[in-house]
């Protein structure tokens, strides 16, 4: 995630864009020496992490040429969270903007980007973060787009609330191999099932991450429910601004809407304390299933 932004935990790094890991290897030649190669890799170890001044939350890491440490920096974001954080994903065209297809072309554009965001969203997802859960932006929008999304999710802005500060992952792919994949072939559940599987898989094993999961497809649904998100905290919206949620398809409601329930359906979290079993929260435990109701026998009248 490349944006600067300085901080008391930022870092100045002199290392190279790609981290070279070596490794040893028998002489092919049988004289009893060992050759060493470098190979090329785009994930830090964990004693490279663990060396790091990182504090809880973002942390910003510039990068260097090692041949040309006099030029100018490329910038990027580690953020440290707690194993036991509990993260919500907010999928950015169609869910924070109000088009998946303009989404991708209006942030090229210099004027307009803060009226194709969906109403009531910055509210509501500040009121969550608040709450202590941690907001991850996912999108399958190219890689080479990264900044442009970055400054717009920063420009929405609505009654003077923006967007919560959180991680902004992308797809890898270039624009026209992303654009076909969740435009035209619409299956971005590709790269999203793969994407989360990797970030659920830095958390120990019996820790389930992801609380909650907003989105504007079917395909969204598949994606957050691949990776455990509970159906009663999949959160589907239409262009209309109309949420559905996928457990309950029949319950309509907006982002204002769950704005007024947010303590109710994203209980805030003491930090201090070890959390509660979610199955005995307000919402879970109260919850009711219409379908089962409706498949219960009639009562006899005495």
């Amino acid at each position: 995630d490349g944006e600067e932004k300085e901080a008391d935990g930022s870092l100045d790094l002199l290392t190279r864009l790609a981290g070279d890991e070596d490794e040893e290897e028998p002489d092919d030649m049988g004289l009893g020496r060992t050759q060493k190669y470098q190979r090329k890799t785009l994930f830090p170890s964990q004693e490279q992490l663990a060396s790091l001044p990182l504090r809880e939350g973002e942390n910003t890491i510039r990068f260097y040429l090692s041949h040309k440490a006099s030029s100018d920096p490329i910038t990027g974001r580690i953020f440290l969270w707690n194993h036991r954080s509990k993260v919500v994903i907010s999928d950015v065209d169609g869910t924070i903007t109000k088009s998946d297809v303009m989404g991708h072309i209006v942030p090229r554009l210099s004027f307009g980007w803060s009226q194709w965001a969906q109403k009531g969203v910055p509210q509501l997802l500040r009121r969550i973060q608040e709450n202590n859960y941690n907001v991850l932006y996912l999108t399958a929008r190219p890689i080479g787009q990264v900044e442009t999304t970055k400054h717009y999710l920063k420009s929405v802005v609505e009654s003077g609330v923006h967007l919560p500060v959180g991680p902004v992952i992308t797809s890898p792919d270039g624009l026209f191999k992303s654009l076909n994949r969740e435009v035209i072939r619409k299956k971005p559940q590709e790269f999203k099932i793969e994407c989360l599987q990797g970030l659920k898989n830095l958390f120990p094993p019996d820790v389930q991450p992801f609380y909650a999961g907003f989105g504007n497809r079917e395909t969204d649904t598949v994606s957050y429910r691949e990776v455990d998100v509970p159906e009663s905290r999949i959160f589907i919206i239409n262009p209309e601004g109309e949420i559905h949620n996928a457990l309950n398809k029949s319950m309509v409601s907006s982002y204002d809407g769950l704005r007024e329930l947010c303590d109710l359906m994203f209980p805030p979290i003491d930090e201090e304390k070890e959390a509660a079993d979610e199955q005995f929260n307000a919402f879970n435990f109260w919850k009711v299933d219409p379908y089962a109701q409706a498949q219960q026998p009639p009562r006899e009248e005495p």
